[in-house]
Order: C-alpha cells, then sequence, then structure tokens
C-alpha cells in the first residue's frame, strides 16, 4: 500500500479574531479573519482518507457564536473529487474542535482515529477550552484511539504535537512514490498559519504554551512541505 494522491478540500471558511491564531501579537487582537476549513484527502492504493472534516452544520443552539461562509461545502468538495462520503474509509482528526470535526457524523463508513487523550479531554475540558468542544458533534462515534506517535496505515503516520490541545496530532504523509514526489505534513491547528511555523509563534488558543513551543520546533524539524488549517493563502498542494 502506498499513497497515491493528496488534495485540500474545503468546507468553507468561518470568522476567528487574529488573536486567537497567533499567541500575544496585539496589534492582531480585534482584527477579523475568516479562516479556511481545509480538510486533506488522502488517497491510498485502498483507502480514501480525510484529515479533519470541517465545521459542518452546527446544531442551532450553536449558530450564533460561529459566523462562517460555506459557499462551498465538504460533500461539494468531495463530489468534486468523484466522491461521496460514503467512499470515505478513515478520519483522521487531529483533534476535536468544532471546526475539525463538524462533519464527522456524514462518514457512516469511516473508521474514525484520534489520540486518547484528545477524546477523554474533548468530554471534560478545562473552562478555558470549553468553548471549542461541542459533544454532539463525536459523541457516540466510534473511535480508534492511538497514544503518542503511530503509523496508521503504510505512507501516513500521526505524530503527538500537544500544545493547542492536550491530544493534538499531526499528519505526515509520505508521497515520494506518488506523482508528487514529496513528504507532506498537515500541522493541524499547532500550526494554523504559516507564521506561526515560519516564525515559531506559538497559536493564540492553547492548553500550554511550552508544550505548543515544543510541537513548532518538531514540526519545523521535519524536512516536508507543511500545510496549514486555516491560512487561506495555501488553499492549493
Amino acid at each position: 500500500m502506498s499513497v497515491q494522491n493528496l488534495k485540500l478540500l474545503s468546507d468553507g471558511y468561518f470568522e476567528l479574531d487574529m488573536g486567537m491564531l497567533v499567541y500575544a501579537k496585539t496589534p492582531y487582537y480585534g482584527q477579523k479573519y475568516m479562516a479556511a476549513l481545509k480538510p486533506l484527502l488522502i488517497q491510498t492504493d485502498s483507502d480514501n482518507i480525510l484529515v479533519d472534516t470541517g465545521i459542518g452544520e452546527l446544531p442551532e443552539k450553536y449558530r450564533k457564536f460561529y459566523n462562517t461562509d460555506r459557499q462551498v461545502t465538504l460533500q461539494q468538495s468531495l463530489a468534486g473529487e468523484g466522491l461521496s462520503p460514503d467512499d470515505i474509509s478513515m478520519v483522521i482528526n487531529t483533534h476535536l474542535h468544532v471546526d475539525h470535526c463538524g462533519n464527522n457524523r456524514l462518514f457512516k463508513n469511516a473508521k474514525f482515529i484520534v489520540q486518547d487523550s484528545e477524546l477523554k479531554y474533548a468530554y471534560n475540558p478545562d473552562r478555558f477550552q470549553k468553548g471549542g468542544y461541542i459533544e454532539e458533534l463525536f459523541q457516540g462515534l466510534d473511535f480508534t484511539t492511538v497514544n503518542g506517535d503511530s503509523e496508521i496505515v503504510s505512507g501516513v503516520t500521526v505524530l503527538l504535537t500537544s500544545g493547542h490541545t492536550p491530544g493534538h496530532q499531526s499528519i505526515v504523509i509520505d508521497a515520494t512514490r506518488s506523482k508528487l514526489g514529496k513528504t507532506f505534513v498537515y500541522c493541524g491547528d499547532e500550526a494554523p498559519l504559516e507564521e506561526n511555523l515560519q516564525k515559531r509563534n506559538i497559536t493564540g488558543i492553547l492548553y500550554s504554551q511550552v508544550r505548543s513551543l515544543a510541537a513548532i520546533d518538531r514540526l519545523r524539524s521535519i524536512k516536508a512541505e507543511h500545510i496549514y488549517s486555516h491560512d487561506r493563502t495555501q488553499m492549493e498542494i
């Protein structure tokens, strides 16, 4: 088995304060940013794998808290690749914040992968993280949990990059034997913008500043093309 193709998909955009994306950068406070929602499709010889699933249609009581622009939905983006939700065999969630698992329930045939520490925390987050989790989006799903770094399938490895949340993970994809000919790293929300990685500026929503900086440095050490979860300037790979 090997990775054959990668494609950045879209579930639209949602509005954030820039201060939530870069820690303690005061000029960003109050600036509104329409953050891209960019699930990654990984196609191997036998699997269609999604990394994260966007924000989806939120339960009614939560919609007032999120300004979204979903002129393109994940379902439409998949259809553009000739796929339906039923064709997805695996979903790897970097973490379980609302904008990364909102469409999970669409994928009836998928195996769900998350860090064990993330799943436990999502059900009982600290008060300062509680707003990022909506239990209805993941409650009752049959997750397969991993602990730390783990090869999920040949060419697809998750790395524990804790900091943004306790069980955040990033995904390394070895596509060197495909037409792409290189390795990629989906950074998730440890580096939602290119600036986070290039300038070692940790994200503004945090469980641990110390862990987040260590995660940034780990991601920087990997010789690969890095994919940033919310950066609007990088919509293709």
